[in-house]
């Protein structure tokens, strides 16, 4: 019996203990309340935050865009450049034109993935797309290809892209340290084209190549001009990356070259002409060959780049000479003046539209400016001074462009 009610007694003491230590470590209802009050208000803030992200104002209801295929990933993106100009004409790109304000891009592009290691890109430009005087804004495409990415060493590309060929023409249009490329690059690199190519790297992307084929007949056009087609190449590579004098140092090289056999192909400034007599069509035909090679050296708030193109060509018809070079290059330099927000730039490029001619004079211009990132490359601010002269004997002349960016 005695046994028993010890058992009872201390069964009862540990009950009683319990329920104290549950009571001490409950907590009030004042407690609960506040905690419930600070979960409320955590969630609003998420709520209001994720509103905002979505950019949904709650007057209307949001609209969701999903993938039509079976894609895996998609993204609609783009970008708009608006640019002022005044001045005269320090290249011959700029001659006639007067003052003016032009939407010098304006594009939309879809870009997509698949599981199955395919990627796509489409994308068409609505503004200018080009330094010359518009009569009308065209909506044109300018790149849409599909790319087979399963290697990183043998990407396969097929559509409409850039060839490889030329540093400058290959940098993107958003991140280019002047306003404009260069007249030598112009002049001698081919741009878009339809075709075939094939890039990939190595050795922790320390080496890179690309090479493709193409029909040769120029941007959006859905013929080959004859039955060869324009074959382009490009090999870059990195010789240095690490610390020089304590600080980031990258020193970058690449060397690339074309060959392609043009019928009435526009190339201006060469004095081609497909029918003798009269006015000029700058209509080239024949044998055409070029070859580049360039530089690129990073160095804490400092950067020099620089590249040097060359063209040869032979005329089927003899006009104006049997054969002639053209060559063209560019050095510019650059400082972070504001790092992340405040660049400053001088570049000097030259280009000689014949080089067994004395008469002809090299075109010489040069260029000085400032890129304002408001956030990086998505908004800036450009500026650029040029100076040059586009005719032989004439006087320096001037031109100040301006642009604003907005990547999207």
């Amino acid at each position: 019996m005695k046994k028993n009610t010890l058992k009872q007694s201390f069964a009862l003491s540990l009950m009683l203990c319990a329920s104290g230590l549950i009571a001490a470590e409950a907590p009030s209802v004042d407690q609960r309340l506040n905690q419930l009050e600070k979960t409320v208000q955590d969630l609003k803030k998420e709520n209001s935050d994720l509103r905002s992200q979505l950019g949904w104002d709650g007057k209307a209801p949001l609209v969701v865009a999903k993938p039509a295929g079976k894609e895996n990933a998609i993204k609609v993106g783009g970008y708009l450049q608006g640019q002022f100009e005044t001045g005269d004409a320090p290249d011959a790109r700029y001659t006639g034109i007067k003052d003016r304000a032009l939407i010098r891009r304006a594009r939309i592009n879809v870009t997509g993935s698949f599981k199955e290691d395919f990627d796509f890109k489409v994308e068409g430009d609505f503004g200018a797309n080009a330094l010359s005087e518009q009569t009308a804004y065209r909506a044109q495409i300018t790149d849409a290809f599909v790319n087979w990415n399963r290697y990183s060493f043998a990407n396969v590309k097929f559509g409409q892209f850039k060839t490889p060929f030329g540093y400058e023409q290959l940098v993107a249009d958003t991140k280019l340290l002047t306003v404009e490329r260069s007249l030598a690059n112009d002049r001698i690199t081919d741009g878009r084209q339809i075709g075939l190519g094939i890039s990939g790297d190595f050795f922790n992307k320390r080496l890179g190549y690309s090479v493709g084929g193409f029909n040769g007949s120029g941007v959006n056009n859905s013929f080959n001009d004859n039955e060869s087609f324009l074959w382009a190449g490009r090999i870059t590579g990195v010789a240095f990356e690490g610390k020089l004098g304590g600080r980031d140092t990258r020193v970058a090289v690449g060397v690339n070259g074309l060959s392609t056999h043009d019928k009435a192909i526009s190339k201006t400034a060469f004095g081609f002409d497909s029918v003798p007599g009269g006015a000029v069509d700058n209509l080239f035909s024949g044998r055409r060959t070029s070859w580049g090679v360039d530089a690129q050296l990073k160095w804490w708030l400092f950067g020099l780049e620089g590249e040097y193109l060359q063209a040869h060509f032979e005329p089927s018809d003899v006009v104006p000479f049997n054969a002639l070079d053209a060559d063209g290059w560019y050095v510019i330099a650059t400082a972070e003046v504001w790092p992340k927000h405040l660049q400053a730039f001088a570049k000097f490029e030259a280009f000689d539209p014949n080089r067994s001619l004395d008469t002809v004079k090299t075109s010489e211009l040069w260029t000085f400016g400032l890129n304002y990132f408001i956030k990086g490359d998505d908004i800036k601010l450009s500026l650029n001074y040029l100076i040059g002269n586009p005719a032989p004997g004439g006087n320096n002349q001037e031109r100040m462009l301006a642009r604003v960016q907005v990547v999207f």
